[in-house]
């Protein structure tokens, strides 16, 4: 074999050798193309997936975020509910404990008034019993027709002169010389101190009264107690007055002149004041008397004193007339029409009470 035959034959096998590693390098090549491809794609579905699942874990995670949130709210408001409650309960036991003593202070009060009250029935049973002496009642039938009680000052003018224990002059005269305690029983004179019991008692709750007593003079019932309006709602104060008023024995003349100008010139005037009367004056300062004093003398003693009534001051008269003295209505009469006051005479049977 020659030299170009040997040549020839080496290189037909080469190139077919190199086609034969070139096609599986390329099949090689091919396959890992391949590959890679479908890898990147199985790649970008798992990163789909996992993005998808992140996605839906961080919802998840945003859900039980709030749902964490609302049970934190609700717990924070139980705990502010609960330390309410304690609080509650604390100021309810310390409001407990101060009733208990408070209760405890009120058992020991209870039995020391009760241990009082003892002592205090004891030491009545040694005071000499009193008859009570009380205002009676109004009767809510009976009235003083045009009379005013109302005001917040109401002064009682009382005649306490001798006409006043009865029906006639001499008739008074005669019981002039009685002891006191029969002047003071005289059934004229009691209708006088019961119709004034009767008006006190009438008074409103506000109203502060003063009675006056005038006969020669004129003084105030209570003395002690002779520049003071005395309030009607005091229970000692009308005691007090109507145990001095059932002690009042009547005598002598009387004299209005001095018992209106008494008034008049009072520190403090009244609302309105009632007269308590039987009939016209029998003495005057103004005018003086020698012996007996008639008709035309009283009328003239009552004008002087007409003159010194106290001014603005409504007059009103409870006239318990003595027989013998008709002028003395009609005089009665023109005052009250002078000062808007009233007159009235009281039947025999009023009041009662």
């Amino acid at each position: 074999m020659s030299v170009s035959s040997k040549r020839r034959e080496t290189e037909v096998f080469s190139m077919a050798f190199l086609d034969c590693i070139c096609c599986g390098f390329g099949s090689m090549i091919l396959v890992f193309i391949l590959t890679i491809s479908k890898q990147n794609s199985l790649e970008m579905e798992s990163v789909d997936e996992v993005q998808a699942k992140v996605r839906a874990a961080e919802e998840q995670v945003t859900i039980s975020q709030a749902e964490a949130d609302r049970i934190l709210q609700s717990l924070l408001k139980t705990r502010v509910e609960i330390d309410a409650a304690e609080q509650n309960a604390k100021d309810t036991e310390l409001k407990i404990s101060d009733r208990q003593r408070e209760l405890m202070l009120l058992l020991q009060d209870i039995g020391s008034m009760k241990d009082a009250r003892n002592v205090l029935l004891d030491d009545k049973k040694l005071i000499p019993t009193e008859e009570k002496r009380n205002l009676p009642i109004p009767n809510p039938g009976q009235y003083l027709t045009g009379v005013n009680l109302t005001g917040e000052y109401i002064l009682f003018l009382v005649r306490m002169s001798g006409s006043m224990l009865d029906e006639t002059p001499d008739d008074a005269f005669a019981r002039l010389g009685d002891p006191d305690f029969k002047k003071r029983a005289a059934p004229k004179w009691q209708r006088v101190i019961r119709s004034l019991k009767w008006m006190l008692a009438s008074l409103g709750p506000e109203t502060h009264f003063k009675i006056m007593l005038f006969n020669e003079n004129t003084v105030p019932l209570l003395p002690n107690r002779a520049d003071e309006w005395l309030p009607s709602k005091d229970r000692q104060v009308l005691k007090e007055v109507v145990t001095r008023l059932d002690e009042l024995v009547p005598k002598g003349g009387a004299n209005l002149e001095k018992a209106f100008a008494t008034v008049r010139f009072m520190p403090r005037l009244p609302d309105n004041l009632v007269l308590l009367t039987d009939g016209l004056p029998t003495l005057s300062d103004s005018i003086p008397t020698d012996g007996a004093v008639g008709q035309e003398q009283r009328i003239k003693f009552f004008e002087v004193a007409e003159r010194l009534r106290p001014t603005r001051v409504p007059i009103s008269t409870i006239l318990f007339p003595l027989s013998g003295d008709p002028v003395g209505t009609w005089l009665y009469w023109r005052l009250a029409t002078k000062t808007n006051g009233a007159v009235i005479s009281p039947s025999a049977g009023w009041p009662e009470i």
